[in-house]
């Protein structure tokens, strides 16, 4: 096996590891955090699950990125 072959298997593990990682921690904190805090400021009482965290964050940035759109759209009417 040549040595270019190794070494884009290894480059190529280390690049599949690294967005993986920025990946999960998009996830996690951005996504799944957005949502925990949404639902803990409608419900205090409650202990939301992983699902429901993922879900509500996942819709409350859509929107904000779905309004923020239409704000620049509209903004830049002639």
């Amino acid at each position: 096996m040549p040595l270019g072959e190794i070494a884009g298997h290894a480059l190529a593990g280390v690049a599949r590891l690294v967005v993986s990682v920025f990946l999960d921690v998009f996830f996690e904190v951005l996504i799944k955090g957005t949502g925990y805090a949404v639902i803990r400021v409608l419900r205090p009482r409650s202990e939301p699950g992983d699902t429901a965290c993922g879900i509500v964050g996942f819709l409350v940035l859509a929107g904000i990125a779905v309004a923020g759109v239409l704000i620049y759209r509209n903004s830049i009417a002639p």
